[in-house]
């Protein structure tokens, strides 16, 4: 298992620099046009400064796809036993969930710590305060679901295309109601609404949710892989 993990980890260290990476220009940007000095300021890099966690969620739900698709099949080549990488998926999982969770911690904390204006939009940032665990765990939820579409690929092209197509339309969706909704105020309209009740359960339904996800995709990632034919 742990050559697995090495083998794995040198494809994370990549794609960890990417997001990092990105993580600078968004943050150059915002300091080079103004933007944490002046609320008048509305770009590109703001945009995306409000969106930067649930970009390090798609970004982890490609890294996952490719973990169950071209680096299996080289794992698997070069003579890895697959109960071994099975278990070195998981440690790379959970190894782009911690780095992951810092990363965001740190995005979310700098506009306070920096004293940058406070914008609306922003509120995105801080969608896991008091629930700081559950972004790893949605980190780790959208890698499992990743791998599952990268071993449907495998199997039916076709199929595996839909899943993964209709997964990044549902997560850019989400991510643009959530920036909408906190420039409209309709988040607030809705838990003052007489449905009030169904949104305020939403976050615990939202646990379980991922809760059996996880468990339910990790079992058929398991089997899955145990059957896998190298291609």
């Amino acid at each position: 298992m742990v050559k697995s993990f090495r083998f794995l980890l040198r494809f994370a260290w990549a794609n960890l620099g990417a997001v990092f990476g990105f993580a600078a220009i968004v943050i150059a940007g915002c300091y080079a046009t103004g933007v944490p000095n002046d609320l008048a300021t509305s770009n590109l890099f703001e945009t995306y400064y409000a969106m930067f966690p649930t970009m390090i969620l798609l970004c982890l739900f490609l890294y996952a796809f490719s973990l169950c698709t071209n680096n299996l099949n080289l794992g698997l080549s070069m003579g890895a036993r697959r109960k071994d990488f099975f278990w070195a998926v998981q440690g790379i999982m959970v190894f782009y969930a911690a780095v992951c969770w810092a990363l965001q911690l740190f995005i979310s904390a700098l506009p306070a710590t920096a004293n940058w204006e406070v914008r609306e939009r922003w509120a995105l940032l801080d969608m896991f305060d008091g629930r700081a665990w559950m972004f790893p765990l949605v980190c780790f939820v959208l890698m499992v679901l990743g791998c599952l579409s990268g071993l449907v690929v495998a199997k039916n092209k076709i199929l595996g295309g839909i899943l993964v197509t209709v997964s990044i339309f549902v997560m850019i969706f989400v991510t643009i109601f959530m920036i909408l909704s906190t420039d409209t105020g309709v988040t607030a309209v809705l838990l003052n609404s007489e449905w009030s009740w169904f949104f305020a359960a939403l976050p615990k339904a939202g646990l379980a949710v991922l809760a059996v996800s996880a468990v339910g995709g990790e079992f058929l990632i398991w089997r899955t892989v145990q059957r896998y034919v190298v291609r």
